[in-house]
């Protein structure tokens, strides 16, 4: 669905005939996944014609690449070599760039929808692409058994009072070190005046034991709209660093999306966590985040019935007849 609304003003006359009834949505889906806007109403033809299966076995594969528009502008040429390029912007956004041969990427492509549909199972409804880039990454992570090489390949952070930096790297915003504050797999490594403080101050602020019991009162992300169970964080309610203290009250669990948006200011939390129904959760504006929401009452009339849909008869499709030509 989320495919096709992106594609909504590129097809017009494939949604026209889907709003009609003559197409059903898993046509108009392969459509909007695989042929270009100047090919639309040729698509809609064959799709008006074909079985799901059918257009996904010939859409897929073909190569529209060869229909340019004469006057098309030509695309200057790239680096086909193939690299993974990372760094750190000045305003502290990591960024990641990959160039792969299509074997490769296809490996990569199905790694990062194995991660995102185990995190949606699991409840995160809002689940990104970034997400399950992380989770691959923390699989990872996880797999090394090696003490020495666990330490070697750990994330430390330098708390300063004058702020926080990754080891060897750039400066973090404010954000994100309340964040680290609250939970998470980095391990602050805590200094004053550049004296070392502590090390591993994620177990000594939230003990395996308090942890423990504050994932099971809690069982799912506390915000309303999420049901998310894997992969929960842990967050103190009034902030660590604002005096907040490591108890059950001022604990709650928020999944990953969820704990990153609070500390980007989407929404705010407040209240006992460990009374039911203590907490108040608020959105950027103010407003009460309702635990559901309640549809409003249809105030017009039913619109009118489609078209009839008539299914395709599914009779043997010769693909290498196809061919789309320029609109």
């Amino acid at each position: 669905i989320v495919g096709i609304a992106k594609r909504r003003d590129g097809l017009p006359v494939t949604l026209a005939a889907f709003a009609d009834g003559l197409l059903a949505i898993d046509q108009v889906a392969v459509v909007a996944k695989h042929v270009p806007d100047r090919c639309d109403a040729q698509a809609c033809d064959l799709a008006r014609a074909a079985t799901v299966a059918q257009l996904r076995a010939a859409l897929s594969k073909y190569r529209f690449s060869d229909t340019k528009p004469a006057d098309a502008k030509p695309v200057p040429e790239r680096s086909t070599a193939d690299h993974v390029g990372m760094g750190y912007t000045d305003d502290g956004r990591f960024t990641m760039g990959v160039n792969a041969g299509i074997e490769d990427g296809a490996v990569i492509e199905t790694a990062m929808r194995e991660a995102r549909d185990a995190l949606w199972r699991a409840g995160n409804r809002d689940v990104t692409w970034l997400d399950a880039l992380l989770e691959i990454c923390g699989r990872s992570l996880d797999t090394v058994t090696s003490t020495s090489r666990r330490q070697r390949f750990r994330i430390n952070i330098h708390l300063d009072t004058g702020g926080a930096w990754l080891h060897q790297g750039p400066a973090l915003p404010s954000h994100v070190l309340y964040k680290i504050c609250c939970d998470g797999v980095v391990r602050p490594v805590w200094e004053t005046e550049g004296t070392p403080v502590n090390v591993g101050r994620t177990t000594r602020v939230i003990p395996a034991q308090t942890r423990m019991v504050v994932q099971n009162r809690d069982r799912t992300c506390a915000h309303p709209a999420c049901a998310t169970t894997a992969n929960l964080e842990i967050h103190h309610i009034d902030h660590w660093l604002d005096g907040g203290p490591s108890e059950t009250w001022n604990l709650v669990s928020l999944c990953p999306s969820h704990h990153d948006k609070h500390h980007h200011h989407k929404f705010g939390v407040t209240g006992n966590a460990d009374i039911a129904g203590g907490l108040q959760f608020r959105d950027e504006r103010g407003r009460i985040i309702a635990a559901s929401a309640q549809p409003n009452p249809p105030n017009r009339p039913p619109p009118p019935p489609p078209k009839p849909y008539t299914h395709p008869t599914g009779e043997t499709m010769h693909t290498k007849w196809l061919h789309f030509h320029n609109a």
